[in-house]
């Protein structure tokens, strides 16, 4: 505004900001143009964060002035879902947003995947991992969401996570992902050049399996002060027999197992966290749904030390959550949340406390499908609803449990990824 009256403005192109993050204040430098009327303004913008670095407030000086201005900025966060129906050949990955703090948008069909997909984010880049019978690595474009590379990782490897290693951690300035790659006869953590799609190197995970097919199925990866830590789920090749999931320590400097040690529960999947609360590390344990097999209710969220490299137990049986655990996410201090599945496959949504393990309540009583359960890192808890007919995602607060917002989606999520962890 000038003069107490609001003015239009127009953006000549994308702003090109070189300043400094520092200690909680925002300093830009100059910056511009920015048009208003005939005038191309220069800014200077220097704030303070504030709510988490959600918000920041300062001072504007503009170029050629000496008069001080206002400013208010709140963070837009944005996250990657991959949609499928589950029947097709094919998904789609769109983009939701969620601006100024309350005003939720989706854009649709930003690229295609596969029907089996999970949306990641690592080392600043987007990731569709394309599963089962796709057995691929899709890069996306951070801008765009086109897709800039799509690598094989082995005929029927059947990969499940990926996480970029950083330079300090052993990668490279060209790229560097550690992909888990679920089926024999890979069976393994592999090292793929993101520049090529090469494999420069793998550990084959095989010698730690203990079940009768020597099949370790490891699932999740999570790079945690500079090592790697794998699940392993455990299960024969007929999906018959259930052994106690395992986790296996890796450096990826030397490229070696540090350690391996039994979890306290069967089938840990999709869920491995690290809490800058707790300095924990928490594994969902989904014991085994009802199909092929009885349900079995062994396992639960599971907490392990990473200073000293050893599991502490279960925090919270899936005996008393009162079904089997599909997903485990970490929203705000004090609360944590997951996805319980009893024997009729009716989904609920319970939080606990991620301190003592004590269950404190149900936030969510689903008649669909929850496909996915993901914390954003700045107080929202993303659920994935998988309905045929009304898909759509579902955002909470995340220290409430309360409804934040209801996203339709043309398809069902069946993976989240966050796009915006930090300024």
């Amino acid at each position: 505004s000038a003069g107490g009256v609001t003015q239009a403005f127009e953006l000549p192109g994308p702003l090109d900001l070189q300043g400094t993050l520092a200690d909680g204040l925002l300093h830009t430098g100059f910056f511009g143009p920015i048009r208003v009327g005939t005038a191309n303004l220069i800014l200077d913008l220097t704030g303070t964060l504030a709510e988490g670095g959600r918000r920041v407030d300062g001072s504007v000086a503009l170029f050629g002035s000496a008069d001080p201005g206002r400013f208010g900025a709140v963070k837009r966060r944005r996250y990657l879902l991959a949609g499928t129906d589950l029947s097709s050949s094919s998904g789609q990955a769109a983009v939701v947003s969620v601006r100024y703090g309350r005003d939720v948008s989706v854009q649709e069909n930003v690229e295609s995947i596969s029907s089996d997909p999970v949306a990641r984010v690592s080392g600043a880049l987007p990731f569709i991992v394309n599963r089962l019978r796709f057995d691929n690595l899709q890069g996306l474009d951070p801008s765009t969401f086109r897709a800039d590379f799509q690598y094989s990782v082995g005929a029927g490897a059947n990969p499940h996570d990926v996480v970029v290693l950083p330079e300090e951690d052993g990668g490279r300035p060209e790229g560097l992902a550690c992909l888990t790659r679920y089926e024999a006869p890979y069976s393994d953590l592999a090292f793929f050049d993101l520049s090529d799609g090469a494999v420069v190197d793998r550990i084959d995970l095989t010698p730690y399996a203990t079940n009768a097919d020597h099949l370790p199925r490891p699932d999740r990866v999570l790079l945690h002060d500079g090592l790697l830590y794998v699940t392993l789920q455990e299960i024969n090749g007929s999906f018959t027999d259930y052994g106690q999931g395992r986790m296996v320590v890796i450096d990826p400097r030397a490229r070696r197992v540090l350690d391996v040690f039994d979890l306290s529960g069967r089938n840990p999947l999709e869920s491995l966290l690290f809490s800058d609360e707790t300095g924990l590390i928490y594994v969902g344990l989904a014991g085994i749904f009802p199909g092929r097999l009885p349900q079995s209710l062994s396992g639960g969220i599971e907490t392990i030390d990473p200073v000293a490299r050893r599991p502490l137990g279960l925090l919270v049986d899936d005996d008393d959550l009162g079904g089997n655990v599909s997903a485990v996410a970490l929203a705000a201090p004090g609360r944590g949340y997951c996805v319980v599945t009893d024997a009729t496959y009716h989904n609920v949504v319970k939080a606990f406390d991620p301190t003592t393990g004590a269950i404190l309540g149900t936030v969510l009583d689903s008649p669909d499908p929850i496909s996915t359960l993901v914390a954003d890192g700045d107080g929202l808890l993303l659920i994935g609803i998988e309905s045929f007919y009304e898909p759509r995602l579902l955002i909470l607060d995340g220290a409430s449990g309360g409804l934040f917002a209801s996203q339709p989606l043309r398809l069902p999520p069946l993976s989240i990824a966050i796009l915006t962890r930090s300024l």
